[in-house]
């Protein structure tokens, strides 16, 4: 696959600007972009949360059956949910035809944008996130090609990925 076709997947924490920076990114690059949760919940008309509720299981196999569906595409900004790294497979897949960048922002500020009670897995709260975050950070780090802070502006976090796929 030319490296110009290769697909960027944003990963990293809920809240952590993924589907932010990939929307910015989809107007600068000129690409078309997909949000894996969407993506989800349109195949299997039914919201997360409700997947939720049947299990966690039931939500990442669904998961990880529309990710291998989309590690096929070319050219794509591919914003993912935040527990995409949980399955191996999925990040095998993704990296096939990707370049993986974990957007990593400081849990206090995705607490300041993020409505907790919202998300399935924060419904106890905020403490969670720090759990979470602990538990899935070494996952981010070994899935990812690339590691950037997103503790500045849009501008600078949309920049800095601009800056890597230059590079490529």
């Amino acid at each position: 696959m030319p490296k110009d076709s290769r697909n960027i997947v944003l990963i990293g924490m809920m809240g952590c600007g993924k589907t932010t920076i990939a929307q910015l990114l989809k107007v600068r690059l000129g690409k078309q972009w997909i949000d894996m949760d969407m993506y989800i919940e349109e195949k299997y008309q039914m919201r997360i949360s409700d997947m939720f509720d049947i299990s966690e299981q039931y939500f990442r196999e669904r998961e990880t059956a529309c990710c291998l569906e989309i590690a096929k595409m070319e050219n794509m900004i591919i914003s993912t949910g935040g527990g995409v790294i949980k399955n191996p497979q999925n990040i095998e897949a993704l990296h096939q035809h990707s370049c993986i960048i974990y957007i990593d922002r400081p849990i206090p500020l995705i607490l300041e944008d993020v409505e907790t009670a919202s998300r399935p897995l924060l419904k106890e709260g905020a403490q969670k996130l720090y759990e979470l975050y602990d538990q899935r950070h070494p996952l981010y780090l070994e899935a990812c090609d690339y590691h950037l802070q997103n503790d500045g502006t849009l501008e600078d976090i949309c920049l800095k990925i601009i800056n890597i796929l230059k590079e490529l």
